[in-house]
C-alpha cells in the first residue's frame, strides 16, 4: 500500500493530468470542464485516500474522474453554466437585439456572480478572476500570488462551489 503525502498527489497528477484531461475533454466536450472535474478528482482523490486504503491509484483516479464527469453531464449547472462565461454575459448585456427581459435576467446573473466573488476571501477571489477571467496560467498565478499549485487548485473548487451555489440558488 502507498501512503499518499501531498508530494506523492502532486507526482500522480503530473504523471496522470494529460490522459486524465484528454478522457475528460471526450467525456464532456469542454475543456475547462474537463480542467474543473481534473482538480476536483485530485481534490476528492485525497479526501478518500485519507480515510481508506487506495490499491490502484491510476484506475482510482479514472473512476473518480468518470464518476465527476457523469455528474457533470446530468447537472443543471451544465444547462446554466453559460452564468460563468463573462464574455457572453456581457455581449448578451450589449446587444441591443435582446429584449428587456433578457437583459434585466443577464444583469441579475451577473450581479450575482459578482456579488458570490465579494463574499470569497481575497486570495480564493484572486485565483478565481485570473484563471477564469483574465485566462492566467497555473504558473502565472503560482508565480504572482506565490501559492503552490495544490494551493491554486483548492482555491480555484472553492470558488467554483460557491459560485455555483449562489448563482442555482437565487
Amino acid at each position: 500500500m502507498i501512503e499518499f503525502t501531498a508530494n506523492t498527489i502532486a507526482l500522480l497528477m503530473q504523471q496522470h493530468r494529460n490522459e486524465l484531461l484528454r478522457f475528460l475533454a471526450q467525456r464532456v466536450s469542454c475543456p475547462d470542464m474537463a480542467q474543473d472535474i481534473f482538480q476536483e478528482t485530485f481534490i476528492r482523490f485525497q479526501g478518500y485516500e485519507e480515510k481508506n486504503a487506495v490499491e490502484n491509484p491510476r484506475a482510482f483516479l479514472f473512476r473518480i474522474a468518470s464518476n465527476l464527469a457523469t455528474d457533470y453531464l446530468r447537472s443543471p449547472i451544465r444547462q446554466s453554466n453559460k452564468a460563468f462565461d463573462s464574455e457572453t454575459i456581457l455581449a448578451e448585456l450589449e446587444n441591443p437585439a435582446l429584449s428587456p427581459e433578457a437583459q434585466a435576467i443577464s444583469q441579475q446573473e451577473l450581479d450575482l456572480l459578482i456579488s458570490a466573488l465579494q463574499e470569497l476571501p481575497p486570495k480564493c477571489r484572486d485565483v478565481f478572476i485570473m484563471l477564469r477571467f483574465k485566462n492566467y496560467s497555473y504558473a502565472q498565478v503560482e508565480a504572482e500570488l506565490g501559492i503552490s499549485n495544490t494551493m491554486i487548485l483548492k482555491y480555484l473548487n472553492r470558488a467554483l462551489s460557491h459560485c455555483r451555489a449562489r448563482l442555482t440558488t437565487e
